[in-house]
Formats: C-alpha cells, structure tokens, sequence
C-alpha cells in the first residue's frame, strides 16, 4: 500500500529517480570497461531495455558521420534480416521522423501519426533523438508488449537519460578514436626502432668494408712505395 504522505505521484517519481540512477550507474560502468564502440553500444542497449522494462529496441547511429542515414549499431530482441537490411533516411519511418524532428515520440498503435500507418502491425514503442552539443548522433529505439504499454512517464524518464546515453557514445567513439590513434603511434614506433635496427646493422657493415677497404689502401701505398726508391 502506498503511504498516503508520499501519494501515488510521490511513489512513481522515486521509482523514476531510482530508474534514472540505476541507468547513469550502468553507463559509467561500461565506459569504466570500455572495449569498443560495438560492445558499448550493445551494453548500452540491453541496459535501457531492462531499466525501461521493454522487450527488444535498437540503437540507430548516423553513418557515415555527416550524413542523413541510419543504420541499427546495436540491437536485441529483432531479426537479423532485418538489422543487416535497415538503412534509414532521417524524415523517413520512425526512426527517421524522430531524428527530424528532434524530439521523442511515443507511439501508441491508436495514437500513431497517419504517416507512419502500415498493414503490419506495431506494438507500442518509444523512440529518442540521441543529440551531443547540438549534433543529431543517431536514435533510440525501445518496444514493449501490449500489456506493458510505455506512458509519458517513460518518454519523460527516456528523455532525461539520453543526455547520458549520447555522452557515453560520444566518450566511447574519443576512446576508441584515441586508442586508434595510439595504436597507430605504437606501430609507428616499431617500425622506426626495427628500421634504425636495420641502419645499425648497415652502419656496422659499411664500417667494416671501410676498414678493410682502408687496410687495402695502406699495404697498396707501402707497396708503391717500395717500388718506387732505390735500385739495389
């Protein structure tokens, strides 16, 4: 039962504060153990299908950078046919339609903007723009069955959390962006230090040569020195 000084409306925004700090924590124990940007996408998405109690979701990432299509980066609960195949325009579907607008929707079967109205049936789902410092990064996707219908205290919850969600991704891709270029260094260096070895190795041979090139020339000299004195 719930305490008639908290209230219902009292209840649900603790139980939305506990959601919403179980989520940051997630997030900054997967840039903690960073690996790359696939697994972080991944972990990010199983960690809002479960914090937001949905049943399968994708994340869609503008790709290549710059441009206007998405591409699913991460995904559960869906067909591989389908995260192979889908290649989004912003303005286009959902997906497409969030990212242009900017803002996030939820979609309600009996609710649904008549431009998105297809034969195949929709479950109900919820979907965010992911935007760091202005820059549109791509598009949460989250579905729930029916009988778990998203309200708008989850749009309200998802949207607070995608301004963590999108700073992950963006730390993520500066990891992985500054462990390449590390990487790059790394093998940069090998090959100067196993090229200098090589040099060394040249140097040391050319000296050689040069010492025996240089005894030849003196005994050469002596001997022409000696044929040119005297006559005994």
């Amino acid at each position: 039962m719930v305490d008639e000084g908290i209230g219902v409306a009292g209840e649900e925004r603790y139980l939305r504060k506990i959601k919403e700090l179980d989520m940051i924590w997630r997030l900054n124990e997967q840039i903690m153990s960073f690996e790359n940007m696939d697994r972080l996408l991944q972990d990010i998405l199983a960690g809002a299908i479960e914090v937001m109690e949905a049943t399968s979701g994708s994340i869609m990432l503008i790709e290549p950078p710059g441009s206007d299509t998405m591409v699913i980066k991460a995904a559960q609960g869906l067909r591989d046919e389908v995260v192979r195949k889908a290649r989004i325009k912003v303005g286009e579907g959902i997906a497409g339609l969030v990212a242009e607008r900017r803002e996030g929707m939820l979609l309600l079967d009996d609710l649904m903007d008549p431009r998105l109205r297809s034969r195949r049936k929709i479950s109900d789902a919820l979907s965010v723009p992911i935007i760091s410092e202005g820059e549109l990064l791509g598009v949460l996707n989250l579905n729930t069955k029916r009988n778990q219908a998203f309200g708008e205290v989850d749009l309200f919850l998802l949207n607070t959390l995608i301004k963590q969600v999108a700073t992950a991704i963006e730390r993520g891709h500066r990891l992985e962006s500054l462990r390449s270029k590390l990487a790059d260094l790394e093998r940069e260096e090998r090959e100067a230090l196993q090229e200098m070895q090589r040099l060394s190795v040249l140097l040391e041979d050319k000296r050689r040569e040069y010492q025996r090139i240089r005894q030849d020339h003196d005994k050469l000299l002596r001997d022409l020195q000696g044929l040119s004195g005297p006559v005994a």
